[in-house]
């Protein structure tokens, strides 16, 4: 087991969010993170974060680095956050919220599964994913063999949902975002490329970009954060809109109810 200190990160914040559906509580405090080919084990004590493998083992210096970045620790959020407008209660109620560094893949296709959902049925549907995939999210080819298996897809319950991750599947067997592959796209050319996948729409491209490919001004627009726009005024920060949009979500959500996505 490895310890790193974790000054203004909640693993339990992070959790309830709803930016992320690849974790599983093993028990009380503790996480079974997935995130692409990595798992880790977390947990946390006060400002100081247990990571260890699944099986107990030490993580290396490389995967302690990607666990670091992946939850935004090598990030100053105390700084972040005082440059953006939040009201003090939604930036006090979800202290230790951050914007995880997700694998883009996994984002993709839990994003493309969340679309008129709720968070404990998206978090079934891809847990039996990554049950598929031996503890990971299925590869693009092997997703799609899931999906187009009358007996499997039956299983994974995703409705309408079902051709629409066909399509990305289909797509992503020889592509991925233009980002990955070179410097300088902007969010604008990101999210037009997104969006020429069926059933990705303004929403779904915007959380991919957020939460998976780093761009950190993506604002993700749903009913809650429709509303906030209309009671609040807002205005997204121009760097870091995606981190501001996090909190106001996950303010307005735990007013009405956090059950639905």
């Amino acid at each position: 087991m490895a310890r790193m200190v974790a000054k203004d990160l909640s693993l339990d914040a992070v959790a309830r969010s709803g930016q992320v559906f690849t974790w599983h509580q093993a028990e009380s405090g503790r996480w079974l993170v997935t995130s692409g080919p990595r798992q880790c084990v977390l947990a946390q004590k006060d400002d100081v974060l247990e990571v260890c493998g699944v099986s107990g083992e030490e993580p290396s210096a490389g995967d302690l680095a990607y666990w670091r970045h992946y939850l935004a620790l090598d990030m100053d959020y105390e700084a972040i956050l005082d440059q953006l407008e939040l009201p003090a209660e939604a930036r006090e109620k979800n202290r230790g919220l951050r914007v995880l560094a997700q694998d883009w893949w996994d984002v993709a296709v839990s994003f493309v599964i969340s679309q008129n959902s709720n968070i404990p049925r998206i978090q079934r549907t891809v847990w039996t994913l990554l049950d598929a995939g031996d503890g990971r999210m299925p590869s693009p080819e092997s997703l799609l063999g899931l999906v187009n298996d009358e007996n499997a897809a039956a299983g994974l319950r995703l409705g309408y949902r079902r051709p629409y991750l066909a399509a990305l599947a289909e797509r992503a067997c020889g592509w991925q975002p233009s980002c990955l592959d070179r410097e300088g796209v902007t969010l604008e050319e990101t999210m037009e490329e997104l969006e020429k996948v069926p059933g990705i729409g303004p929403k779904v491209a915007s959380c991919i970009c957020l939460f998976g490919l780093g761009y950190l001004a993506a604002v993700p627009r749903d009913t809650w954060i429709r509303r906030a726009e209309r009671e609040m005024d807002l205005r997204w920060d121009a760097r870091y809109g995606g981190i501001q949009q996090q909190y106001v979500f996950a303010w307005y959500r735990e007013k009405d109810g956090p059950q639905r996505s």
